[in-house]
């Protein structure tokens, strides 16, 4: 359960686990909150964190591109999928 969430700063984030873990995939990592319990410093978190938003944001933008070219390849991109893309 997360207490205190912040989406700026995980290092203001409090977490208390009460669930077992199981195989399967999860709508939210909490590898930050992990590295806060422990004792990597503040500063690297926040670094880590900033990485990860940027990295999260190129591959959507790679995952647009993919689905672009792949609608151009079948001849199915029309002007309003390409207007609702913002192209």
């Amino acid at each position: 359960m997360v207490e205190n969430e912040n989406e700026d700063d995980p290092t203001q984030e409090t977490i208390t686990f009460l669930y077992k873990m199981v195989s399967g995939a999860c709508p939210k990592s909490y590898g930050f909150n992990a590295a806060r319990l422990a004792g990597i410093p503040d500063d690297i978190i926040r670094v880590a964190h900033r990485k990860a938003k940027e990295f999260e944001a190129a591959v959507n933008k790679v995952d647009l591109f993919r689905n672009i070219c792949s609608k151009i390849g079948e001849e199915k991109l029309s002007l309003r999928d390409m207007e609702s893309l913002g192209i």
